[in-house]
């Protein structure tokens, strides 16, 4: 049976980045393909609020880690904890999480942390979906660190 990955589909080259941009990574997927898994793409933000958009940032408020929109302040953290739980309800034998480096939604261990003043407190976090996989005990990496 083949390994079933779950990978931000930026890293595919589609451009759901916030700004359009691509952020391909074909050699990872590549690799992925020559190994035989099955790859299931995701985008929390693209889906949830389309692209381009307003960049968020993860931020602590006195209700906890939220992913707040670095300019208006808006907070988009209820949309994507739904998507990564309706995501991982109907795909629930996933073996690995890839997500893109980095990023408030998809980062596993990369996310920038600030405080409400804007100040850089970590830069070791996981972003809102990456962390529902983590506490679904769903092994997860950044795409920068698979071998």
């Amino acid at each position: 049976m083949a390994k079933k990955v779950a990978v931000s589909a930026c890293l595919s080259g589609k451009n759901c980045r916030y700004n359009g941009e691509p952020k391909g990574n074909p050699e990872l997927i590549e690799k992925l393909e020559k190994e035989g898994c099955e790859i299931v793409y995701f985008c929390p933000e693209d889906t949830c609020f389309g692209t381009p958009r307003e960049a968020m940032d993860l931020t602590v408020t006195d209700e906890g880690v939220k992913a707040l929109t670095k300019f208006t302040k808006t907070d988009r953290t209820g949309p994507i904890a739904d998507y990564a739980c309706e995501f991982f309800d109907k795909h629930k034998e996933i073996d690995l999480f890839i997500g893109k480096a980095r990023s408030p939604s998809c980062g596993v261990a990369t996310g920038k942390l600030y405080d409400e003043e804007g100040n850089l407190i970590s830069e070791k976090e996981a972003g809102i979906m990456a962390a529902e996989a983590k506490a679904r005990g769903i092994d997860a990496v950044d795409d920068e660190e698979v071998e």
